[in-house]
């Protein structure tokens, strides 16, 4: 078994390493795993699983007996758009460009041990949490996306966030559990174009802007949670994760204006960019032994994040999240829920937002349980996020550019798989 357990978390994270992210809470997947996931990501105060514990309350962990492993894959089809116009003397010159990126695979996995009766428990997790990323092709037809200099050129991005919390949860009564977590975190950057470096000018303003290939960096940061019984049908829970702060990106690239005398010399970019403090809190209700509910509000604090906070401009972000579990049979568990945030992106920084297109508002989710053996249970979930779209001007170092309209579109689908074990 230990054996077994090995070669699927190397397998699965070498799987993360090269998978492209999309995420549907700003740039944060909105639930991990299947049944955090269905429940739309609600689960603060509700020991449902061993993942949507170790990613949004680590005391959940002391409700959880014996020992779990669980493994997810998340498979979404995320549907985006970029139109922009620009009015000139002889009318407006506009287009729209479809994303002709790849799909993407997210997996996550986590183990978690809690002997009955002990006090103490802790886990581990490997969670691909966050991320974003487009493939706009060069079109002549769309301003923004037009050649170099007139335009971007192609854009493409590509971000990838794998959190590691390191946990462990005291139960201090029979009705109080604390928890903490070391939040190691590893994530890897590609921009073309490099838009938050300074670009390669001539005299006359001619820009060009460089290219930066794929980059990696480490970071690390805290999480602390707290779960409390009321009574046997009502928890409340309240977690909070500060933020992770990694390493500068640095990229050896060159001076990309070929009207330039330096063209082709070396040059540095350098980019800093966190992951935002996160504080959630909720309730988990248990009206009936088949019936659990959970209800969570959590805050993302992008306006304290470096990368986020200056280059991206993105606002604050709230979010409500609901999840109703019903177990249909001793074998057969359904879940349906929703979630609702708050775009991080209005029309103030849609425009330097392109490459990180986090418009995402609404969505449904739902999903069920099946226990296949007594060890073994297959958790499956699907959600949909509507199309939401945002416009805004073109931005300039001296403010918004008259008679400029850029927006972005985004719809998407996934499904979820988790094989959950009990060891």
């Amino acid at each position: 078994m230990t054996r077994k357990l090995q070669a699927v978390l190397l397998a699965a994270a070498l799987f993360l390493a090269g998978a492209p992210v999309w995420a549907a809470n700003g740039h944060l997947l909105h639930g991990v795993g299947a049944v955090n996931s269905a429940m739309g990501g609600a689960g603060v105060a509700l020991p449902n699983d061993a993942l949507g514990a170790l990613n949004l309350n680590p005391a959940l962990l002391t409700q959880l007996d014996g020992s779990k492993f669980e493994f997810s894959a998340e498979y979404n089809d995320a549907k985006n758009a970029l139109e922009s116009s620009v009015q000139t003397p002889i009318g407006t010159f506009s287009g729209r460009t479809k994303d002709a990126g790849d799909r993407s695979v997210i997996p996550a996995f986590g183990f978690t041990v809690h002997k009955p009766g002990a006090p103490i428990a802790f886990g581990v997790g490997f969670l691909g949490l966050a991320g974003f990323g487009v493939d706009y092709p060069q079109d002549s037809t769309n301003p923004l996306l037009a050649p170099q200099p007139r335009g971007f050129g192609r854009v493409y991005s590509n971000y990838q966030l794998l959190k590691i919390p390191v946990t462990v949860a005291l139960q201090v009564s029979p009705n109080l559990s604390v928890g903490a977590s070391f939040n190691a975190a590893h994530a890897t950057l590609t921009a073309d174009p490099a838009g938050f470096a300074t670009p390669d000018c001539t005299a006359t303003g001619t820009c060009v802007f460089p290219r930066v290939n794929n980059d990696s960096s480490f970071g690390w940061g805290l999480g602390a949670g707290v779960l409390y019984k009321v009574n046997s049908q009502l928890n409340l829970g309240l977690s909070y994760s500060s933020k992770i702060k990694f390493q500068e990106y640095v990229w050896n690239t060159t001076v990309a204006n070929t009207s330039l005398p330096t063209f082709g010399t070396a040059r540095k970019v350098k980019f800093k960019l966190d992951a935002p403090p996160i504080l959630v809190a909720g309730l988990g209700w248990k009206p009936t032994s088949q019936l659990s509910i959970a209800l969570d509000g959590k805050w993302v604090d992008y306006e304290s994040t470096d990368g986020f906070k200056d280059t991206l401009g993105f606002k604050n972000m709230k979010v409500v999240g609901l999840g109703i579990q019903f177990e249909a049979t001793p074998t057969i568990t359904l879940r349906v829920g929703g979630n609702h945030c708050t775009s991080p992106i209005d029309s103030s920084n849609v425009f330097s937002a392109v490459p990180v297109p986090a418009v995402f508002e609404n969505r449904i989710t739902a999903g069920f349980g099946q226990k296949v053996t007594p060890s073994l249970t297959l958790n499956l979930g699907y959600y949909h996020v509507f199309k939401n779209r945002v416009s805004g001007p073109f931005q300039s170092p001296a403010g918004p550019v008259p008679g400029t309209r850029v927006t972005t579109e985004m719809a998407m689908d996934a499904v979820v798989a988790t094989f959950s074990f009990s060891l």
